[in-house]
């Protein structure tokens, strides 16, 4: 088997022994040389690789050399592809180190943009690492993920390596202590932990090649894959993607093989799909409405479609004839709006294509949707979420063109007053059962094909990851400081840091994580200069919570900073309000009393 990415071509070939997958790369190679002769290509011998995977330590010779028209091959202990490192046993540790080495140093030149005292913000930081060190160390994790052959997913000490880096990073982007709990850190940045990070990762790889029948056949992913029992415990090997997708079926057993089929293409490059127009404004908008509709040349019909209690409807209304048409999309767990909005467009198609069979007169359809993605991806129908619903439509669209029908897409602005468009809003609501009385009623039928989305699977995907966390944060017995003050991770926490500076951020960290230069927190981590955890009011240990809200030193300036905002006697709401949060930086600056330590670098 052989497979090539722009310039580097890998060829695999397996056999029961070392002479035999020798002899059969020795021909491939033969006829990759004859194919270069033939079609003006020169091959790059000096960068040639050859690796012999085995585990076996004595049964397979692992020193044995190809011979070649270039000359002789010798095999070698590792060999890279695609920026994947690939060892001979198949355990990543080296490529581990490769990305170890290589976000590292991201993150070093990270530490350049910002101290805690100095730089860029803590969100502009943040989103520095999203998009740089972080999918360096995720890259085609779902290969390596799996190297702990044991029963074991991943070793711990491949965890705890990309564990370090990402508690380096959130070190610098907060501007916090050595001493500050990684799990803490991630909350105050939110910043997904590493091993919900993988499981996510490898979670949206295994969503991708569900959506293509192709590439799960090629994946060798089993639907129906045999599962441990208490009579068989073991089951022999199991492929790494297998184990994925077994993990994903186990916590969503419901509807999972029944996701959408994505094609790369669903109509030919040189297909004419209907006209669509998206006016500038929403006034242009409405004026081309009154001026076509009033026209009397088309055959207007009004699509829309909706999310309610957690449900999705769609629907099409044609005032000219008086007919509704309307469909249950299930529950917002299988569709979108997105989908529901393409749906109503497929339908108002339907009572388009009846209305020609009935001999309807008029030449021109006009279809108004409030929705300018679906619009844009009428125009350019590629293999995206919401495919099986596309081709339909370019189906219908090229049926109504064959006949003389030309079809338009318009968009039209919502809920202003066009009779059409607010009865295809309530058609579609209602199509979820909802009723404006609040008396729910059973949902329309459901379209003759609904599958669930990938997008809806790669947001449980998300859901799940997340849900993962929250439940490890609740049970660390780290980091607790922050925990009572964000007992969920969410990512509200990051409107805190709207707008400081990297002083400001650093410092609001310092005291939501209460690892701050104050005496309690010193004395504890033995700094030298200092001897006592107590204030120099004498009354409780300095640390920030007494600061804020009780030091009798400060009293007078307290009240000055503060002033009678609510909730100021109350450290949850001064330091989870932006308001409060800004007017605590401030007081604490004023004090001075960091002057002594000063706000460190991480």
């Amino acid at each position: 088997m052989s497979t090539g990415y722009i310039d580097d071509v890998a060829i695999l070939t397996w056999g029961g022994t070392t002479e035999e997958t020798c002899i059969t790369l020795s021909k491939a190679m033969e006829k990759a040389q004859r194919w270069a002769s033939t079609h003006a290509s020169i091959f790059a011998p000096d960068k040639f690789q050859l690796t012999h995977f085995t585990r076996s330590l004595t049964r397979i010779d692992r020193t044995r050399p190809i011979q070649t028209e270039w000359g002789e091959i010798k095999p070698e202990t590792t060999c890279k592809y695609l920026g994947l490192t690939m060892d001979t046993k198949l355990r990543w540790k080296e490529h581990i180190e490769a990305v170890r080495q290589k976000a590292m140093k991201t993150v070093n030149a990270l530490s350049c943009l910002g101290g805690s005292a100095w730089g860029i913000g803590l969100l502009d930081l943040r989103r520095i690492y999203e998009g740089t060190a972080l999918p360096q160390m995720m890259y085609a994790c779902s290969i390596w993920y799996n190297a702990n052959t044991r029963g074991g997913t991943y070793t711990q000490k491949t965890l705890d390596i990309l564990q370090g880096i990402q508690a380096r990073a959130a070190r610098v982007i907060c501007g916090a202590y050595r001493a500050t709990s990684h799990a803490a850190l991630n909350v105050e940045a939110y910043l997904l932990p590493i091993e919900q990070q993988i499981w996510r990762h490898n979670a949206d790889a295994i969503t991708r090649l569900l959506s293509s029948q192709a590439m799960t056949d090629m994946s060798g992913i089993q639907k129906d894959s045999p599962q441990p029992t208490s009579t068989r415990k073991r089951i022999g090997h199991i492929d790494s993607w297998q184990k994925i997708y077994n993990d994903m079926k186990n916590r969503r057993s419901h509807g999972f093989d029944e996701q959408e089929p994505i094609p790369p293409f669903m109509t030919t490059p040189w297909r004419e799909g209907p006209a669509t127009h998206i006016e500038a404004t929403a006034e242009k908008a409405r004026n081309r409405h009154d001026i076509e509709n009033d026209s009397g040349r088309c055959l207007s019909i009004y699509t829309d479609g909706s999310g309610i209690d957690g449900e999705t409807g769609a629907a099409a209304v044609c005032p000219l004839i008086q007919e509704t048409r309307a469909v249950h999309m299930g529950a917002t767990t299988v569709s979108t709006v997105y989908a529901a909005e393409l749906q109503g467009i497929s339908l108002a198609l339907q009572i388009a294509e009846q209305y020609v069979e009935r001999g309807g007169k008029r030449r021109d359809i006009a279809v108004y949707t409030d929705n300018q993605a679906a619009i844009w991806s009428i125009t350019k129908a590629e293999g995206r979420s919401g495919a099986y619903i596309l081709e339909e439509i370019a189906r219908q669209v090229q049926r109504l063109q064959d006949k003389g029908r030309p079809v338009t897409v318009r968009w039209i602005p919502a809920h202003v007053g066009i009779p059409g468009n607010e009865a295809a809003d309530i058609a579609a609501k209602e199509a979820t059962g909802w009723r404006a009385d609040g008396r729910r009623q059973p949902p329309a039928e459901a379209p003759p094909k609904l599958f669930p989305l990938k997008s809806t699977l790669r947001r449980w995907c998300k859901t799940q990851a997340e849900r993962t966390w929250a439940d490890s944060w609740r049970a660390n017995t780290k980091g607790r400081a922050t925990h009572r003050l964000t007992p969920r991770p969410t990512k509200k926490v990051l409107q805190l840091y709207q707008g400081l500076s990297k002083r400001e951020s650093a410092l609001l960290v310092q005291m939501r994580t209460e690892k701050i230069g104050l005496n309690d927190f010193l004395f504890n981590r033995r700094v030298p200069e200092v001897i006592s955890p107590r204030c120099a009011c004498g009354e409780r240990r300095q640390t920030a919570a007494h600061i804020l809200l009780r030091c009798g030193i400060y009293k007078d300036l307290r009240d000055q900073v503060f002033g009678n905002l609510s909730g100021r006697h109350n450290l949850r709401a001064v330091l989870n309000k932006p308001q409060l949060a800004t007017k605590a930086i401030e007081f604490i600056e004023q004090t001075q009393i960091l002057r002594q330590v000063g706000i460190r670098d991480a």
